[in-house]
């Protein structure tokens, strides 16, 4: 594959912007190292790699539209828009809908929650919560039963924490894939074999540290950092 200098990239986006389709092409070959890496960051086990390769492509092509080379290199820009691979994401896997994704629905549930709890100086009723949401109440009540369970990390550290949390409620799983296309791709492959996602068996400490060859030690570490993730995520209300 060609290396182009920020130069030649720069002549290649004129070009393109002129209505080369050519250049269109070298520009993505260019640039698909940048695109990989934003791959390999959101990668999903549930999502072919090619339709997020294909996503990632179009996302690129978008970024050339709105371009200013006066303000930034065209990577820095291709890789401000990648970061819509995140929504795609979510999208296409459909963690759920309340009715409006899930991802966004527990945040949205929670802030005007808390703005009714200052504004009242009391917890809010169901349908006062269903007014100012615009839910059914019975959507609310919904959401209230699946929220009431406390979600911290439990006393007895994080083998307690995968074995009582992970596989029980929709809202722990979808926080999970949250976690995961944020994780790094060591945390990924953890994940994968303590869940047996991605069509991988589901393993103890000592085999998952088998399988990527590192210490017992070191897959206990990350699968802290993991947890420790999911209980800060959950305290802030990001999903």
């Amino acid at each position: 594959m060609k290396s182009y200098t920020k130069q030649e990239e720069l002549d290649l986006w004129k070009s393109w912007s002129r209505g080369s389709s050519a250049a269109q092409n070298k520009l993505i070959k260019s640039l698909d190292p940048l695109l990989q890496s934003q791959i390999n960051k959101y990668q999903h086990p549930n999502i072919p790699r090619s339709t997020l390769e294909a996503e990632s492509r179009r996302l690129a092509i978008e970024a050339f539209k709105t371009y200013d080379p006066s303000k930034a290199q065209l990577g820095t820009h291709v890789t401000n828009h990648q970061k819509h691979l995140q929504r795609y994401v979510l999208n296409y896997v459909n963690v759920g809908k309340i009715p409006e994704n899930r991802a966004l629905a527990v945040g949205k549930f929670q802030k005007i929650k808390q703005n009714l709890i200052e504004d009242l100086g009391r917890e809010p009723n169901t349908v006062e919560l269903a007014d100012s949401l615009q839910w059914p109440p019975k959507e609310v009540e919904r959401m209230e039963s699946e929220l009431r369970r406390d979600l911290s990390i439990p006393q007895g550290g994080e083998e307690d924490f995968f074995e009582n949390i992970l596989y029980t409620t929709d809202i722990e799983k979808e926080l999970l894939e949250f976690i995961y296309y944020e994780a790094d791709p060591e945390e990924k492959l953890i994940l994968e074999y303590t869940a047996g996602w991605g069509g991988k068996p589901k393993l103890e400490v000592r085999d998952i540290a088998l399988r990527i060859g590192r210490p017992e030690a070191y897959v206990r570490r990350k699968r802290e950092i993991i947890a420790k993730k999911y209980h800060e995520a959950q305290r802030k209300g990001l999903l």
